[in-house]
């Protein structure tokens, strides 16, 4: 017979609308949050990676946002090289 692995608590807190929307999708896929969590944390550890990528709110890389942030203060600055359009 398996031998059963001691179980733990994991908490952590959220925002009111985004557990309102992560229930919404566990509900839509079936899952309850506890398993939707615990299936994510498992396969992280299992590929020793995490699936998902970090964008800010607009949808940026922290090096995305950086390059943005490096080419509008060029702009400002009038250090921005400027380029004639070419037609084809």
């Amino acid at each position: 017979m398996a031998k059963t692995a001691e179980m733990s608590n994991f908490t952590f807190k959220m925002d009111k609308t985004t557990r309102e929307q992560f229930s919404s999708l566990c509900n839509e896929l079936g899952l309850t949050m506890s398993a939707a969590a615990l299936a994510l944390i498992k396969q992280a550890v299992r590929n020793q990676s995490m699936s998902f990528s970090l964008r800010d709110e607009n949808g940026f890389t922290r090096e995305e946002a950086a390059e943005l942030m490096r080419r509008i203060h060029e702009v400002r600055n009038n250090d921005a090289a400027r380029h004639s359009l070419m037609e084809t």
